[in-house]
């Protein structure tokens, strides 16, 4: 018996670890050629930030938390995707959704690094479920007719290549 419960234990601690969570058997990948789940989230100025008024736009929605090394490893580059003024004139838009965690601490994260990109506080988890959302990073790419165009979600050496070229496909 003890056996079964310390296995069963060290199981959640590795879905807590690794950023699982229970989607009740949807995956992320089924939403694609589909159109993107509704949601208005506040960022971290306090400004709201809905995916409707994003319509027409290329949207790329990372799902982050500051405690997860390969979502700080990501970060940098979807900050020059967002700074980059030749991206945004396209029509892009980065949303950096950062998954239950407090705002004094995700500004403090932020004050270590120029971050400009949008930040929005997924309080709750809710938009992530939504987009069945089981690790993080996932990197969701929303083309301008709303619906999603890719769905990269473990963070691997070829996740940079893979989001720039449905980033580029999305926009053409």
């Amino acid at each position: 018996m003890r056996l079964v419960k310390s296995a069963g234990l060290n199981m959640l601690w590795v879905l807590l670890l690794t950023g699982c969570a229970w989607t009740g058997g949807k995956t992320a990948e089924q939403l694609l050629s589909r159109p993107a789940p509704a949601f208005s989230l506040t960022s971290i100025d306090g400004q709201r930030i809905s995916l409707a008024e994003l319509r027409g736009k290329v949207v790329v929605i990372d799902f982050w938390a500051t405690w997860c090394p390969p979502c700080r490893e990501s970060l940098p580059r979807l900050q020059m995707l967002a700074a980059d003024p030749a991206m945004r004139k396209a029509g892009l838009v980065v949303l950096a959704v950062n998954e239950e965690e407090y705002a004094v601490d995700v500004r403090s994260f932020l004050g270590q690094g120029p971050y400009s990109s949008t930040i929005v506080l997924d309080k709750d988890g809710a938009v992530a479920r939504e987009y069945a959302v089981e690790t993080i990073p996932t990197t969701i790419v929303v083309g301008r007719d709303g619906l999603v165009r890719a769905v990269i979600g473990e963070s691997t050496p070829d996740s940079a290549h893979q989001l720039d070229e449905a980033i580029a496909i999305a926009l053409q």
